[in-house]
Parts: structure tokens; sequence; C-alpha cells
């Protein structure tokens, strides 16, 4: 969510600049037709981009008050933000798992993109669980060993009362 948040603000100054670029040709336009004789063809013209002017700056400031607000909700939110990202995350990946090898598996779960819990697509397979055991006892990260240990055990008592 927070990427399409900061997508949307991007485009939004984009379409500012781009207001703004046509704002400045309107400006120059504005200027060489100032310096043409009076007549009522100059006159509407005048007021026709002084017109467009004015809609292209009433856009700008709400687009401007839009991404004011996307910034200050991004900053006010961000922790939540942050926690719906990883429940995104964690329930669209275990969805994709039947669609990845085990080696993409194992890749997404030693980077902690797919957390190795019970949802885990890999949980009950003792193959790679023993890999991935190994593999965080060979980085000494003995605390990731612990908790795999203890998760397994919760998940065969849990298993066994069923």
């Amino acid at each position: 969510m927070k990427a399409l948040i900061q997508q949307t603000i991007d485009l939004l100054k984009k379409k500012v600049r781009e207001n703004l670029e046509m704002i400045n040709k309107n400006q120059q336009r504005l200027n060489e037709m100032l310096n043409k004789p009076f007549s009522s063809e100059r006159t509407y013209q005048i007021e026709k981009n002084y017109a467009a002017n004015k809609t292209l700056l009433a856009e700008n400031n709400d687009l401007i008050s839009l991404q004011l607000s996307l910034v200050n909700f991004m900053e006010k939110h961000k922790d939540a933000l942050k926690r719906w990202e990883q429940e995104e995350e964690s329930s669209y990946l275990p969805d994709m798992a039947g669609y990845l090898d085990d080696e993409e598996i194992f890749e997404m779960t030693i980077q902690g993109k797919l957390g190795f819990e019970s949802g885990h697509p890999r949980f009950n397979d003792e193959t790679f669980f023993n890999k991935l055991l190994s593999y965080y006892a060979s980085i000494e990260a003995y605390e990731k060993c612990n908790a795999m240990l203890g998760l397994r055990k919760r998940g065969s008592i849990s298993g066994n009362q069923m």
C-alpha cells in the first residue's frame, strides 16, 4: 500500500509540473499578444489564456493539497502501513508458493520475505526444515534455530492433539 501511495504522489507531482509548463507556455503567448495592437480578437485570446491558466492553477492547488494529505497520511500511519505491508506480503507469498520451486522458497525464507511458520508452504517438509536449520546453524543464527525448533515442537504437539 505504501508503494501505491508513493506512486500516486509521484504521479500527482508529474501532473503539477506538466500544468506549470502549460501555464508558462500560456504566459509566453499572453506576453506576445500584449505586444499586438488592441482588438476584440486579442481581448478574446487574452481572456481565454487567463481562464486556462486560472483553471490549471486551481487544478494544481487541488493536486498539491492531495499530495500533502497523502504525505501526512503516510507520516501519521507509517507503523500501520508497515504492518499492512507485512500482512499483505505474508498472505500473498504463500499463495505464490505453488508456482515457486524449493530453491526459490528457500531463498525467500532466508531473506525474510516468507516467514517460517505453520502457514509456510514447506513447514511440514522434513528435508526443507533440515536444510533451513543447517543454513541458520552455519551462519550462527542460533536464535533462529531455536525459534524453528520451538515452532516445530508446538506444531507437532498441536498436530497430535487433533
